[in-house]
């Protein structure tokens, strides 16, 4: 089996390794120069595995969404481990380059609690609009905690799944894997933007890209600056649990 070399070069501003299908300097944003190839998934081996990752993300949540088979949280719960799985295999593939993003660079304190507070007044404020919506507009009031009722320990099951999956493996999925793969092709601005759409249109809900696309946003953003994907777990887990906790004290199980 051939493998693929990159070649590199020095960015012309910031003299940063670059490799030579490059368009921008991931360190500093520049624009390589005008020589180099145009992008496409025939020529870009980054590009066919963001494809591929993202393909196979989409197909499962579309599966689940369309399918019968996923009425209770037994089902769902070997999908998530699948995902789990399937963003740990990518991440082991690119291990040398998400290795960095998971040190906690740049630690700031007064910074995580502003992460923590901008997540849990952003979910609350979320929570209260979309009740009010589904209210007012289509007469109905969705539960979370409805669905893990008849479990043995109801809250913890839907904060496990809620809160918690999806605070670790969609960053490492969206802030991690498919943000280095598309790092080493776009503008480190744009895969802010990029990785924001897709992590949006993966939740399969319309109505939520309203408030899904600045949180990827948000997140992305976290994560160019700080070079780290914690900040942004800790804003999904917060966001997440805080949704969790309304949906608890309107059932009545908070206290």
């Amino acid at each position: 089996m051939t493998q693929e070399y990159s070649i590199q070069r020095l960015c012309e501003e910031c003299e940063t390794p670059v490799n030579d299908e490059q368009r921008y300097c991931h360190h500093c944003g520049s624009h390589i120069g005008a020589e180099v190839v145009t992008i496409n998934i025939f020529n870009n081996v980054d590009l066919r595995h963001v494809f591929m990752f993202y393909f196979v993300y989409l197909f499962v949540c579309l599966f689940v969404k369309h399918s019968s088979w996923f009425n209770t949280y037994d089902e769902l719960f070997w999908v998530e481990i699948i995902l789990a799985a399937i963003t740990l295999r990518f991440v082991y593939q690119n291990w040398h380059s998400i290795k960095p993003i998971l040190r906690f660079n740049n630690f700031k304190w007064y910074i995580l609690l502003g992460v923590v507070l901008v997540a849990a007044v952003g979910s609350l404020v979320i929570s209260i609009s979309v009740r009010e919506l589904n209210v007012t507009f289509f007469h109905t009031e969705v539960s979370y905690f409805k669905a893990f009722r008849l479990y043995t320990f109801p809250t913890l099951v839907m904060i496990y799944s809620i809160a918690v999956m999806p605070a670790i493996f969609e960053e490492l999925a969206f802030r991690g894997v498919m943000y280095n793969y598309c790092a080493n092709f776009l503008d480190e601005r744009l895969v802010v933007v990029v990785t924001a759409f897709l992590f949006a249109i993966m939740h399969l809900s319309l109505i939520s890209l309203a408030w899904l696309i600045p949180f990827g946003f948000f997140i992305g953003s976290l994560r160019r600056k700080y070079d780290t994907i914690w900040y942004g777990v800790v804003f999904h887990f917060v966001f997440n649990l805080t949704a969790c906790i309304f949906d608890l004290y309107r059932q009545g199980e908070l206290f």
